[in-house]
């Protein structure tokens, strides 16, 4: 079996193309990531020869739990990634990886979502036969992200009255935009989208202005550099550009500020580009007075 597709809601739906990224560009797999709830609506009419790879992390979402039932009874081979050993999730799937993070208590998903990123960094380096240090330096990056958090804070700070945002990705950075923007809604109320850097060109843009900071990650600084027509284009429009990753300090001539990430670049930059994120929005979350643990209008697993 080389096909098949990877799922997940939500947050564990970026980290499927994230995980979509790499096994299509390291291994010799060709996937495709797909929304848990819409799995059943967009599977092939033959299955035989693919597989299902899930990701959760309760591993009892409704949407994903019906999806590898109707995965399983179509004969397709499933395999589970969950942060919770004994749940549904791993009790029906064929094989599973547990990632044991322990207890997320917050309703938004953050360091489940990091193992998640190493689970997928893990699993395609093992398929394409690669063993690298990648993973330890991007651990000791992210380490570095968490200790400058004054710094994050201070940024926060600046945008806190934002009430719309927009987060670009080149790259494996992609899907960690998407995260970020996932995580402004979630924990500090504001309107946030994620795009891929060049997809912004194609409409978005027509919305920014000086009062839209626009987050823009990239996993080194050959992808940023892929990036400058749109980092242009946002420039003549003035709105605050901020470019974190590894080589944001080589493109930041149209950039209002700069987070560089240091130690490690390529696709395992993907683990200390999105603690940035995390943080970014926790402290903006608290700079508005909400509670980012506990968002208002959402539960911690999807059961409806």
């Amino acid at each position: 079996m080389e096909r098949g597709f990877i799922i997940g809601s939500g947050t564990s739906f970026h980290a499927s193309l994230y995980l979509q990224h790499l096994l299509n560009k390291l291994t010799g797999f060709h996937v495709t990531a797909v929304p848990a709830s819409e799995f059943a609506e967009w599977r092939p009419a033959k299955h035989a020869k693919y597989f299902i790879i899930g990701y959760s992390q309760s591993g009892e979402s409704s949407d994903i739990v019906e999806a590898f039932k109707v995965a399983k009874a179509a004969g397709v081979k499933t395999i589970a990634i969950t942060n919770t050993p004994g749940s549904t999730l791993t009790r029906i799937s064929d094989a599973c990886i547990v990632t044991r993070a322990g207890e997320e208590k917050a309703v938004a998903a953050t360091k489940t979502f990091d193992v998640q990123l190493a689970a997928a960094l893990m699993l395609a380096h093992e398929l394409a036969g690669k063993h690298t240090g990648e993973l330890e330096r991007a651990a000791e990056a992210a380490e570095r992200v968490l200790r400058a958090e004054s710094e994050v804070r201070s940024l926060a700070e600046r945008y806190v009255k934002a009430e719309h945002a927009f987060s670009l990705g080149k790259d494996s950075a992609y899907p960690i935009a998407l995260e970020a923007a996932l995580k402004l809604k979630e924990a500090a109320m504001v309107h946030a989208e994620g795009f891929a850097a060049r997809e912004f060109l194609h409409g978005p843009v027509q919305l920014v202005d000086e009062t839209t900071p626009v987050l823009a990650f990239a996993p080194s600084a050959e992808a940023f550099k892929g990036s400058l027509k749109a980092f242009e284009k946002i420039a003549q429009y003035k709105a605050p550009l901020i470019l974190v990753g590894p080589g944001a300090g080589e493109v930041a001539g149209y950039a209002a500020h700069r987070v560089e990430v240091q130690g490690v670049e390529g696709d395992a930059a993907a683990i200390p580009l999105v603690k940035f994120a995390q943080l970014f929005a926790y402290h903006l979350s608290v700079l508005r007075g909400l509670d980012p643990d506990k968002p208002t209008k959402l539960t911690k697993v999807v059961k409806y």
